[in-house]
C-alpha cells in the first residue's frame, strides 16, 4: 500500500522545487495596449506539438475553449448558434479571419494545425478595427508562419475506457504543407464514442406511500468518420483565397434496460439506432481595393440529415413483445454569403460596410406508433411533418474611432429582413402553412478606455435577434421527461437588449489577469414553454385560461376541468429579464515560486427572471442555475516535459417547468483531470479522466393529474442518475 505522507511529501516537493524559475517570458507591447503578444519563442519550453496545446499554456485561454466545447449543450444551459455568420462568432481568428464554416467546429480544427507553423499568438482585449468579428471581450489572433515549403503531419491515436463497460478507439492523420503560393491541410479522423449511466428512481403516490422502485441501465454507442480539408492561395494581386471542406457520415446504437418493481412484465428495453450525414464547403476572400479600403466575403454551403428510430419491448424471453415504435427524420441545408469593404474615412477612423445573406432549409418528421398487446396491430397516434424555409437578409455599417490612444468607441448598425415559410402537415390530412417576415434593426456600441497598460474598462450595449431552433417546430418525446413536447411553427425569434460594463487588470510579467462584469438582459418575445390548452365553459363556448379558472369556485367545476386536455408547447412570452455578475481570473503562481502553473478561477451570479405561463408566479429561466463556479489548474514542469491539471464546474440547484410537473434538479459537481508527457521531441502521451465524481444529479419529479395550477399531484419520482468515470489515453505527434 503506498505511503499517503511520503506520497504527499514527493508532491509538494515537485511543485515548490521550481521557485527559482523565472516568470514566464514578458509578452510585448505592440503600443496598442489592449493586444498583448505571444511569440513563438515563448512556447519553445512548454514542447508543444498542436497549436491547441500552446492555447492551453496562456493565462486566461482555456475559459474560450471551454465555451466553444459546451455551445450547443442545451440540457447544461448552453446558447443555440448566432444567425448566419452575423458580426459575432468564434472568438479565436487564425490570420486575423474566423473559420468560414457553421459544422467545422474550430477547437477540432486547432488540434489539426501543428505548433511549429504558428509564429504567434495574440490577445486582444476590447474593441480593435480590421478584426473578422466584433469583440465579445476577448479574441484571439493565432499567425502562422508565412513563406515556408515545409511539410509536416500530425497523428494522434487514442482510446476512451468506461469503467465496467467497454474501450472506445479513435485516430486522426492530418497532413499539412505548402507549395508555391497554396498551402494545405488534409485530415482523416475515425471516431467513436458515446456514454453510460444508471439511474435509481424511487416512485410515491399522492400520499406520500412508495410504490415502486426502478434501475434504469443505459449505454450508447456511436462510430464515424470525418474528412477535413483546409486550402488556401495567395495570388499576385495580393488576394487571399481559403477553401475548407467537410464530410461526416455516423451511426449509433445503444438500449435502455428499464426494470420497475411494479410492471407485470418486466424489463422494459428502449432500443435505439441511427444514421447522419453532414458536409460543409465554406471559405473566404480577401483582398486590397486600394483607396477604396479591405474587401473580404466569406461562404458556406452545408446540409445533412439523420433517421433515428427507437422501438419499446416489455417482458423477456418468449413473453417479450414489441409495444411502441417513435422514428424521427431531419434535414439541414444552408447557404450564407457574407462580404464588406472596411475603408479608412481618417487616420483615427474606418469604416466597414455591406451585406449578408443566408437561405436556410430544414425539416422533420416525428412517427409514433404503438399497440397494447403482441396481438394487436400497430395504430398510428402522432404523424408530424414540418418543412421550413428561412430567408434572412442583412445590410450593416460598423464605424471604428480611434479617439485617443487609450480610448476606442465602436458602433454598428445591422438591418436585418428575414421571412419564414413553415408547412406543417398533421396526421396526412390538413396541410396549415405559416409565411411570415420580420424586419430588425440592430444597434451595438462598444467603447473601450485603457485606465493604464494593464487596466481596461469596456462598455458594451447591443440588441440581439436569437436564431430560432427549428426542432421545436415538430413534435418530439423527451425521454428525460417521458412526455410528448407537441411542436409549433409560430414561434418568433428573441430579442435581447444586453448592457454590460466589465473592468480588467492584467498582472505584470504574464502573471494572469483578473475581471469583474456586470450585465443586464433585457428579453421581448421570450421563448419557453406556453398553455395551449383549449378552454371551454360550462356550455362549451371558448374561453380564455384567466376566464376559465375564475369558474373554479363553481359547482360541476371539476367535471368541466376533467372535460378540459391540457397541453403545453414551446412559444412565446412579452417579456423576461436577465442580471448578475461574472468574475474571472487566471493567474500564474510565481508569486509562490511556482511560475509555471496557472490557476483559473471563475463565479457567475446570474438571476433570470420570467413569468410561468401556468401558475402565473415569477420563476427563473427553465434549467437555468442562478450560481456558477468554475475552477481549473495546470502545471508545466518543463524539465522533466511534464504538465497535469485538473478543470471542474459547480452549479446551483436549477428546476424544470412545464404545465402537468415541477422538477427541482440538483447537479452533479464536474471533475477531470489530465497527466501529459513528452515522451520525444513532438510526440505526446497524455491521459485524461472524466466524470470523477460520477454522480450526474439527483432530482425530483413531482407530476400533477391536469395543471400545477391546481397543485393536484399524483405523485414524485425520485431520481438519481450517475455516470461511469471515463479514461482516455491518447498519443500524439509530428513528423
Amino acid at each position: 500500500m503506498i505511503n499517503v505522507r511520503k506520497l504527499t511529501a514527493i508532491l509538494m516537493t515537485t511543485v515548490f522545487s521550481y521557485h527559482q524559475l523565472s516568470f514566464a517570458q514578458k509578452v510585448e507591447n505592440t503600443g496598442n495596449a489592449s493586444i498583448v503578444t505571444y511569440e513563438k519563442d515563448y512556447f519553445a519550453q512548454y514542447n508543444s506539438v498542436t497549436l491547441l496545446d500552446m492555447l492551453q499554456i496562456i493565462p486566461g485561454v482555456n475559459e474560450i475553449l471551454d465555451k466553444n466545447r459546451n455551445q450547443y449543450n442545451y440540457e447544461e444551459g448552453g446558447e443555440q448558434s448566432d444567425r448566419g455568420f452575423g458580426s459575432s462568432g468564434d472568438q479565436i481568428l487564425i490570420d486575423g479571419k474566423r473559420l468560414a464554416g457553421k459544422a467545422n467546429n474550430i477547437n477540432n480544427t486547432l488540434g489539426r494545425i501543428s505548433a511549429e507553423s504558428v509564429e504567434k499568438i495574440e490577445l486582444i482585449r476590447g474593441v480593435a478595427e480590421g478584426l473578422d468579428v466584433q469583440s465579445q471581450g476577448l479574441v484571439i489572433n493565432i499567425t502562422r508562419v508565412a513563406g515556408t515549403s515545409a511539410s509536416s503531419t500530425f497523428w494522434k491515436v487514442a482510446g476512451k475506457y468506461f469503467f465496467d463497460h467497454d474501450v472506445k478507439p479513435t485516430f486522426l492523420v492530418s497532413h499539412s504543407g505548402s507549395a508555391d503560393a497554396l498551402d494545405y491541410t488534409f485530415s482523416v479522423e475515425r471516431k467513436t464514442g458515446g456514454y453510460n449511466f444508471t439511474r435509481d428512481e424511487q416512485f410515491f403516490n399522492g400520499s406520500g406511500v412508495k410504490t415502486a422502485d426502478q434501475l434504469i441501465d443505459g449505454g450508447f454507442g456511436f462510430k464515424g468518420w470525418v474528412f477535413n480539408t483546409n486550402l488556401g492561395y495567395t495570388f499576385a494581386d495580393g488576394g487571399v483565397l481559403r477553401i475548407n471542406g467537410l464530410y461526416e457520415p455516423g451511426d449509433y446504437d445503444g438500449a435502455d434496460i428499464r426494470d420497475k418493481t411494479s410492471d407485470a412484465l418486466r424489463p422494459d428495453t428502449w432500443n435505439y439506432n441511427g444514421d447522419w450525414e453532414k458536409w460543409e464547403v465554406g471559405g473566404d476572400y480577401t483582398r486590397s481595393l486600394g483607396s477604396l479600403g479591405q474587401f473580404k466575403a466569406l461562404f458556406v454551403l452545408n446540409g445533412g440529415g439523420e433517421d433515428n428510430a427507437t422501438n419499446r419491448l416489455s417482458g423477456s424471453g418468449a413473453k417479450q413483445f414489441q409495444y411502441n415504435t417513435e422514428t424521427i427524420t431531419r434535414y439541414t441545408n444552408e447557404k450564407i454569403l457574407r462580404a464588406s469593404i472596411t475603408t479608412p474615412i481618417a487616420s483615427d477612423q474606418s469604416l466597414e460596410w455591406g451585406g449578408e445573406v443566408a437561405i436556410n432549409k430544414e425539416g422533420g418528421a416525428f412517427l409514433n406508433i404503438e399497440r397494447d398487446a403482441d396481438a394487436d396491430p400497430f395504430l398510428t397516434t402522432i404523424d408530424d411533418h414540418v418543412d421550413i424555409k428561412e430567408n434572412r437578409y442583412e445590410i450593416f455599417a460598423h464605424h471604428t474611432y480611434n479617439i485617443s490612444s487609450n480610448m476606442v468607441v465602436q458602433s454598428s448598425l445591422t438591418t436585418e429582413f428575414s421571412k419564414i415559410i413553415a408547412d406543417n402537415l398533421n396526421f396526412g390530412l390538413d396541410q396549415a402553412q405559416r409565411n411570415t417576415s420580420f424586419t430588425y434593426l440592430k444597434p451595438r456600441i462598444n467603447l473601450r478606455y485603457d485606465v493604464t497598460d494593464r487596466d481596461q474598462l469596456r462598455l458594451t450595449a447591443e440588441k440581439k435577434v436569437s436564431q430560432l431552433d427549428f426542432r421545436n417546430f415538430v413534435t418530439s418525446f423527451n425521454p428525460m421527461s417521458e412526455i410528448l413536447e407537441v411542436g409549433n411553427t409560430t414561434i418568433r425569434p428573441e430579442k435581447i437588449w444586453e448592457f454590460s460594463a466589465t473592468y480588467e487588470h492584467r498582472f505584470a510579467n504574464d502573471g494572469g489577469s483578473i475581471e469583474i462584469e456586470g450585465f443586464y438582459h433585457d428579453f421581448k418575445d421570450h421563448i419557453t414553454k406556453i398553455d395551449f390548452s383549449e378552454y371551454e365553459n360550462f356550455s362549451g363556448q371558448s374561453i380564455t385560461a384567466a376566464d376559465f379558472f375564475s369558474l373554479s369556485n363553481m359547482a360541476g367545476f371539476d367535471t368541466l376541468r376533467d372535460s378540459i386536455e391540457f397541453g403545453s408547447k414551446s412559444g412565446n412570452v412579452d417579456s423576461a429579464t436577465s442580471y448578475g455578475v461574472k468574475l474571472r481570473s487566471s493567474i500564474r503562481l510565481g508569486f509562490i515560486g511556482v511560475p509555471q502553473a496557472v490557476i483559473g478561477l471563475g463565479y457567475t451570479y446570474e438571476k433570470k427572471e420570467t413569468t410561468d405561463q401556468f401558475t402565473l408566479l415569477k420563476r427563473t429561466f427553465d434549467r437555468h442555475s442562478d450560481h456558477t463556479f468554475t475552477f481549473n489548474f495546470r502545471h508545466d514542469i518543463t524539465d522533466f516535459k511534464l504538465s497535469y491539471g485538473f478543470n471542474g464546474e459547480v452549479k446551483s440547484d436549477r428546476g424544470a417547468y412545464d404545465i402537468n410537473y415541477y422538477w427541482p434538479i440538483n447537479p452533479g459537481v464536474e471533475l477531470t483531470a489530465f497527466g501529459e508527457y513528452n515522451v520525444f521531441d513532438g510526440i505526446k502521451l497524455r491521459v485524461e479522466f472524466e466524470n470523477i465524481i460520477n454522480r450526474r444529479r439527483n432530482s425530483t419529479f413531482i407530476g400533477y393529474s391536469n395543471h400545477t395550477r391546481f397543485n393536484d399531484s399524483w405523485g414524485r419520482t425520485e431520481k438519481l442518475a450517475k455516470n461511469p468515470t471515463e479514461v482516455t489515453v491518447s498519443l500524439q505527434g509530428t513528423f
